[in-house]
């Protein structure tokens, strides 16, 4: 039996309000499954990460007591859950960081070795991805990646940059398109300069996601030659949000961080 999909964030969001409603109406695991007729080990998969199915998601709604004009969010929920995510056309899956960017509300990077993802030039991203397996589908990736800050709902994006980075195969094309983007509404730059000496930030490159849902736990990946690493452990999240706090003291304003692009372009 193939092993289901992860549920998207959608998905979780749906599966979290199942076990309210079914907590809220006073019923155990073993009661609810008694009543909508379904096994207590299908129920418990469902609360863990299973989509139900149309006919048994509207079957729990009414077993649980929720009043028929406040289907609409559930079974919307429902329909996102199921929508297929651009990055399976790439063969990515829905558990991975790309998917994870994609449905977050907020990011807070730190980039050592390269410029953010999210502001590369196609150029500067051939070049920086030459050395992966498929370099063509890595760049197509990154580049589709970029509209979470162009279209509606657009991606908080607070990202830190270390200096050196600025001077390591960075044209003035590429420069043109950091000033463009750390002036959209939605984006701060930030540059860690080389001289604030030994920092936290020298460790690695680090991503940290948030979400407006506020059940869904802060998510971070770590970068390095082995590949993404990631967590959701509420202990490892504060201590790498910790650390991006203390790059931000040390990091130049966001208009200081721009005029120093700027002064490179020319």
């Amino acid at each position: 039996m193939a092993t289901p999909t992860p549920p998207n964030y959608h998905g979780r969001q749906l599966l979290r309000e199942l076990k309210r409603l079914r907590e809220l109406a006073g019923m155990t695991q073993d009661e609810a499954g008694r009543r909508l007729h379904m096994t207590l080990q299908k129920l418990s998969r469902i609360e863990n990460g299973q989509l139900p199915g149309y006919h048994e998601l509207r079957a729990m709604l009414r077993v649980y007591g929720l009043p028929r004009h406040d289907w609409e969010d559930p079974l919307a929920l429902w329909e996102l859950a199921r929508k297929r995510g651009w990055w399976r056309d790439f063969g990515l899956k829905d558990s991975g960081y790309v998917c994870m960017e994609h449905e977050a509300e907020h990011l807070t990077e730190f980039q050592l070795g390269t410029l953010p993802a999210l502001m590369q030039t196609e150029q500067y991203a051939c070049a920086s991805l030459k050395h992966t397996t498929d370099p063509q589908t890595a760049v197509s990736i990154r580049l589709r990646r970029q509209q979470r800050l162009l279209g509606k709902n657009p991606l908080v994006l607070h990202s830190f940059v270390h200096e050196p980075v600025l001077h390591q195969g960075v044209d003035r094309e590429q420069l043109r398109l950091l000033v463009d983007r750390a002036q959209l509404a939605c984006v701060t730059l930030r540059i860690v300069p080389q001289t604030a000496g030994l920092h936290s930030g020298l460790d690695g490159s680090v991503m940290l996601l948030s979400f407006s849902d506020p059940h869904e736990p802060d998510i971070v990946f770590t970068e390095s030659a082995l590949g993404l690493a990631q967590t959701q452990d509420p202990g490892k999240t504060a201590v790498i949000r910790s650390r991006l706090d203390r790059l931000a003291e040390i990091a130049l304003p966001p208009d200081d961080s721009l005029n120093t692009i700027r002064a490179l372009i020319w």
